[in-house]
């Protein structure tokens, strides 16, 4: 057995299904960037909207799966919950064309919506994990 399969194995369940939820954070993440489905990148209000979009949707899901698996399951409750908190924020001022001087198109607008299923999850889990560290 290998190591990464030992790791994965020694997983408590809230601690495999937050690994789950932010492996679909990172994949819907990164579609929802101009390699996925996102055309409107040349209606940027500003490029630190940019920025925010790649440290929400793949830096944050990335670094927690990778505390989940370096044994850091504190952190990662935490990254869970603060990654949440903005994946909320996210869909809304999109709809009010707060980051974008044009609404969604279809594919973003339902990837959007997703990932606040997603952000429930990370919401309860994260705070699962969280408290079940010592």
């Amino acid at each position: 057995m290998t190591s990464l399969a030992k790791t994965i194995a020694s997983f408590s369940r809230a601690e495999g299904i937050l690994a789950v939820l932010f492996g679909l954070g990172f994949v819907f993440g990164f579609l929802l960037t101009p390699l996925g489905v996102e055309t409107r990148i040349h209606e940027l209000r500003t490029p630190v909207f940019a920025a925010f979009f790649i440290t929400i949707g793949l830096l944050l899901p990335l670094a927690g799966l990778v505390s989940l698996f370096l044994r850091k399951a504190k952190l990662a409750g935490v990254l869970a919950v603060i990654d949440a908190s903005f994946s909320f924020l996210i869909p809304p001022a999109d709809q009010a064309k707060f980051f974008f001087t044009v609404s969604p198109p279809p594919a973003v607008f339902v990837g959007e919506y997703i990932l606040i299923l997603v952000g429930i999850g990370y919401m309860l889990y994260g705070a699962r994990v969280y408290s079940q560290t010592r």
